[in-house]
């Protein structure tokens, strides 16, 4: 009989399942996949587990470790491609152990991957972004600013979810890019904005960065409005600065827009 790691189900907490929840402690780091996969291999390791054995299923795991699933999702993935677990779907389906012989030079060359994919997503935004938000700052209706402005009211509406924070948050950016008037920039930032979600790790998701994800739309908003093109390139240099701290990385690129007349 294969072993098994201890859910949340029982109603009494042993003291192996203690164990459990010490080692999928919650996780407040930078790059909280990395997080993940380090506390996935720890407990592989702490517990003895072999080929087959079965971890708590991805919701229990994102609940232990407060993370957010497409993160979660994220470290599973990368786990799963070097051999490390085995995801199943279906009723009979979880995450298993598939190797309790951890390959580190395979999983260390593709958190590498996706380390460097994620400084090339945020270098492309840096790069596309300003056009989008300069395009909209000209061409957006009232109508469309007022959309746009929608979205903040629900950032605050739902400010102690970080869940819905985010969601807002993505509607935010996708709707100054159909602003902006220009289909092939709305395909290209969408694209790129599904990539990033995954990559937002749950550092600092709680109230008071939805405050300030507020504040810094808030500006970005009257900036657009008010047609202020120097303002606006000022609190998108803020909000890159922002992300790439977030994510431990740094850009190589810096850029000047000059404003559309």
């Amino acid at each position: 009989m294969t072993n098994q790691l201890p859910t949340r189900r029982h109603e009494q907490i042993g003291e192996e399942e203690q164990s459990i929840l010490r080692i999928f402690a919650p996780i407040k780091v930078h790059r909280t996949f990395e997080a993940i996969i380090d506390r996935i291999v720890e407990a592989i390791d702490a517990q003895g587990l072999k080929q087959g054995d079965r971890l708590p299923n991805e919701s229990e795991l994102a609940k232990l470790m407060e993370v957010s699933r497409p993160t979660l999702r994220q470290a599973l993935r990368i786990l799963e491609t070097s051999g490390v677990l085995k995801i199943r779907a279906g009723q009979a389906g979880g995450v298993f152990v598939a190797s309790e012989m951890i390959p580190v030079d395979v999983l260390g060359r593709n958190i590498a991957h996706e380390v460097h994919h994620a400084a090339e997503l945020i270098a492309t935004r840096r790069l596309l972004e300003p056009i989008v938000y300069h395009l909209a700052a000209d061409n957006a209706s009232e109508e469309a600013i007022g959309r746009i402005a929608d979205t903040i009211v629900l950032m605050e509406k739902h400010i102690n979810d970080p869940r819905m924070v985010r969601r807002a948050d993505g509607m935010f950016h996708r709707r100054v890019a159909h602003a902006a008037g220009n289909q092939i920039l709305l395909r290209t930032m969408t694209g790129i904005y599904r990539e990033l979600n995954p990559l937002r790790g749950a550092l600092d998701n709680d109230a008071v960065h939805g405050r300030h994800m507020i504040d810094v739309h808030t500006r970005l908003l009257n900036a657009m409005r008010e047609r202020d093109h120097d303002a606006l390139q000022g609190v998108l240099e803020e909000t890159f600065i922002d992300l790439e701290k977030e994510f431990s990385v740094q850009s190589r690129f810096k850029t000047k827009i000059i404003a559309i007349r």
